[in-house]
């Protein structure tokens, strides 16, 4: 009774054809349309050169929209679009113009990216709509698709095992760009290359580094990024000093080296952004206690406060004494000469001429290495002094 319940509430067959959407139409009922305006072959030469029209429009306007998103992108801040340029000057406020090195690299990070962005849009539309175009054509003058469809998943299979790497970097370019991980101007470190970003592209980034060397480094092979500008940089020095320093004094002489700097160098000033923080003992080596200096400046200004301050730190302390740890020290130790060696002997030769001269000469032995001994050179053989004399012979 069960089984007869459920075979009867059950519909084993039930129709599964998709009900179009109210007012929609299919390609094949536009085609249609066509056809019965103008007739069998003038109605399909028609419908391929609407669809073929409209794609053009579509990928036209989708371009437009593109352009639109990135320039707002390239843009920026509200405040550089021209009618709040011309809402500030109605209301008499002054338009700051700022044209320093780091307004123009971040109008340039910001180009770079809105290029890239566009330039990515406008390629996957292009491929999309060309597509859509051609199957649709394709299908409209009789040939079968479902072949090229299958080819084309093939090819697409085998093309993606074939340049995985290629994907890989355009995958990883794509999300560097949305994440805004780096800029044009940014100082950045990818592991085995480190420098200022010159250009950002969907595949690789091109990297200067200090010495000039010029990296292009794959976005596929980038694990890892040390963004060294953004938006704020820390400069970090750590100093060691002995053991017996006096860590307050020196302390107190870290941050009057700060302040010496802000007030020998404007830039250095501008650049400082908060007060210079001396945290305390860093670490202890078996010859020296370090100290850490912690200093929030602009970005890329670290490198030249670093400098700014380690030189006024050196003035300081030596002006209060404070002695800097040595890491390797080498000790010379020296012992006088026994009595009746060739030191004695060289002395008296210095002052009795070419008799004392021949008495030396008759005391050593030839072929034997010279030796220092407390500065003075000595034979090998009168090392001890109490083989030298006459009886040698």
């Amino acid at each position: 009774m069960t089984a007869a319940f459920l075979a009867a509430t059950v519909d084993p067959s039930p129709d599964v054809t998709a009900t179009p959407l109210p007012g929609s139409k299919t390609v094949d009922e536009v085609s249609n349309s066509f056809v019965d305006w103008l007739g069998s072959g003038w109605g399909e030469a028609a419908f391929i050169i609407a669809i073929i029209l409209a794609g053009v429009l579509f990928l036209l306007f989708g371009r437009w929209v593109i352009k639109i998103v990135t320039q707002s992108i390239e843009d920026g801040l509200p405040i550089t679009e021209h009618k709040a340029k011309s809402a500030l000057r109605k209301a008499k406020i002054a338009v700051p113009m700022q044209d320093t090195l780091e307004s123009r690299l971040e109008r340039e990070r910001r180009k770079q990216r809105a290029r890239t962005i566009r330039l990515v849009l406008n390629a996957s539309l292009s491929v999309f709509v060309i597509m859509t175009v051609t199957l649709i054509v394709l299908g409209e003058v009789g040939i079968n698709i479902a072949p090229l469809l299958a080819s084309a998943g093939v090819v697409g299979v085998a093309l993606g095992f074939g340049a995985q790497s290629l994907v890989k970097d355009l995958i990883a370019g794509v999300f560097m760009l949305v994440e805004d991980q780096y800029g044009v101007g940014d100082i950045i470190d990818v592991g085995e290359a480190s420098g200022t970003v010159e250009e950002i592209g969907l595949r690789s980034v091109r990297l200067r580094s200090i010495d000039g060397t010029m990296w292009y480094v794959p976005n596929g092979n980038i694990t890892r990024v040390g963004n060294m500008t953004r938006l704020w940089s820390r400069a970090l020095l750590e100093i060691r000093v002995g053991y017996d320093t006096d860590l307050e004094e020196a302390r107190e002489a870290m941050l009057s080296a700060v302040e010496a700097a802000r007030r020998a160098d404007e830039v250095i000033d501008n650049a400082i952004l908060s007060e210079p923080d001396v945290p305390g003992i860093e670490g202890f080596d078996y010859d020296a206690v370090t100290i850490r200096l912690l200093i929030q400046v602009q970005p890329a200004t670290q490198w030249d406060v670093m400098r700014a301050v380690r030189r006024e730190v050196r003035r300081e302390f030596t002006e209060r004494g404070i002695e800097m740890a040595i890491p390797h020290q080498a000790y010379r130790m020296s012992e006088p000469a026994p009595p009746g060696t060739a030191e004695e002997e060289t002395a008296a030769s210095s002052t009795a001429g070419a008799k004392s001269a021949a008495s030396a000469s008759h005391h050593a032995k030839p072929g034997k290495d010279e030796l220092t001994r407390g500065g003075s050179v000595v034979r090998g053989d009168q090392g001890d002094g109490a083989d030298g004399g006459e009886g040698d012979e």
